[in-house]
Protein backbone atom coordinates (compact mmCIF):
# COMPACT_ATOMS: atom_id res chain seq x y z
CA UNK A 1 0.00 0.00 0.00
CA UNK A 2 1.15 3.60 -1.28
CA UNK A 3 1.03 6.49 1.03
CA UNK A 4 -0.05 9.83 -0.49
CA UNK A 5 1.90 11.53 2.29
CA UNK A 6 5.47 10.98 1.35
CA UNK A 7 6.84 12.24 4.86
CA UNK A 8 5.25 10.24 7.27
CA UNK A 9 7.43 8.10 8.58
CA UNK A 10 6.39 3.97 8.86
CA UNK A 11 9.36 2.57 9.49
CA UNK A 12 12.44 3.62 11.96
CA UNK A 13 15.20 0.82 12.05
CA UNK A 14 19.12 1.17 13.30
CA UNK A 15 21.22 -0.58 11.02
CA UNK A 16 24.50 -2.08 12.10
CA UNK A 17 27.21 -0.93 10.64
CA UNK A 18 28.06 -4.53 9.19
CA UNK A 19 24.15 -4.18 7.97
CA UNK A 20 24.94 -1.04 6.08
CA UNK A 21 27.75 -1.82 4.51
CA UNK A 22 26.20 -5.45 3.27
CA UNK A 23 23.28 -3.16 1.95
CA UNK A 24 25.29 -0.65 0.29
CA UNK A 25 27.03 -2.68 -1.64
CA UNK A 26 24.03 -5.35 -2.55
CA UNK A 27 22.80 -1.96 -3.42
CA UNK A 28 25.37 -0.67 -5.83
CA UNK A 29 25.62 -4.32 -7.69
CA UNK A 30 21.97 -4.31 -8.21
CA UNK A 31 21.06 -0.39 -8.60
CA UNK A 32 20.21 -0.46 -12.75
CA UNK A 33 16.88 -3.11 -11.06
CA UNK A 34 16.52 -0.42 -8.18
CA UNK A 35 12.86 0.85 -8.39
CA UNK A 36 12.11 3.83 -9.07
CA UNK A 37 11.21 5.81 -5.68
CA UNK A 38 14.19 4.40 -3.88
CA UNK A 39 16.91 6.97 -4.87
CA UNK A 40 16.64 9.06 -1.86
CA UNK A 41 17.39 6.01 0.45
CA UNK A 42 20.60 4.72 -1.82
CA UNK A 43 22.22 8.07 -1.77
CA UNK A 44 21.70 8.45 2.03
CA UNK A 45 23.16 5.16 2.63
CA UNK A 46 25.57 5.40 0.12
CA UNK A 47 26.52 9.07 2.35
CA UNK A 48 26.68 7.43 5.50
CA UNK A 49 28.85 4.98 4.22
CA UNK A 50 31.21 7.84 2.51
CA UNK A 51 31.39 9.75 5.64
CA UNK A 52 32.48 6.64 8.01
CA UNK A 53 35.96 5.95 5.65
CA UNK A 54 38.61 7.13 3.74
CA UNK A 55 38.39 7.30 0.03
CA UNK A 56 40.90 4.53 -0.41
CA UNK A 57 38.69 2.19 1.95
CA UNK A 58 35.73 3.49 -0.19
CA UNK A 59 37.46 2.23 -3.56
CA UNK A 60 38.03 -1.04 -2.23
CA UNK A 61 35.18 -1.49 -0.44
CA UNK A 62 33.15 -0.51 -3.81
CA UNK A 63 35.67 -2.61 -6.11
Amino acid sequence: MLLDNEDITVLEYAFSKKELFILAKYLRQKQEELPQGLETFCKTLEDSIYNSMSIEEVKRFYS
